[in-house]
C-alpha cells in the first residue's frame, strides 16, 4: 500500500513544480524591461553668448509598439524631431543640459520601444 501512494505522489508533486516554474518564466517575461541612457549635451547647438531660460526642465516622450512580436505599430518620433517640437513649443532657440534615453518593454502579447528626452529651452541674446 505505501508503494502505491508514494508512486502517486511523485507525479503529482512533480506536476505542481512545473506548473510553478512555468508561472515564474511566464511572471518574469510579462515584466521585462530594460532601460538604456543616451547621449548627454550640455547644447543642441552652439553657445554664443547670453541666453536667458524660458522655464524649467521640458521633458518629452515618444513611443513605438509593436504587437504579437513582429507587427509594429508606430516608431518612436525621432530625437530631432522632438527637440524642435520642445523648442518651438516654448519659442526658444535651443535646449541646454540635454539628457536622453530609451526604455524597452515586454508584455504577454508585444512589447514597446520608448524614447525620453529632457532638457531646458532657451533664447539667445543678440
Amino acid at each position: 500500500m505505501n508503494r502505491v501512494t508514494s508512486q502517486l505522489w511523485l507525479p503529482s508533486t512533480w506536476l505542481h513544480a512545473c506548473r510553478a516554474t512555468a508561472h515564474c518564466l511566464c511572471m518574469g517575461l510579462l515584466a521585462a524591461a530594460c532601460t538604456t541612457p543616451g547621449a548627454v549635451a550640455p547644447s543642441t547647438m552652439p553657445a554664443t553668448g547670453k541666453h536667458v531660460e524660458l522655464g524649467p526642465y521640458e521633458q518629452a516622450e515618444s513611443c513605438g509598439y509593436i504587437f504579437f512580436f513582429f507587427v509594429p505599430v508606430g516608431s518612436p518620433d525621432h530625437i530631432s524631431d522632438m527637440i524642435d517640437t520642445m523648442v518651438k513649443g516654448r519659442g526658444g532657440d535651443a535646449l541646454i543640459e540635454v539628457t536622453s534615453s530609451s526604455s524597452t518593454s515586454y508584455y504577454l502579447l508585444g512589447g514597446s520601444n520608448c524614447v525620453q528626452l529632457r532638457g531646458k529651452v532657451v533664447k539667445f541674446s543678440k
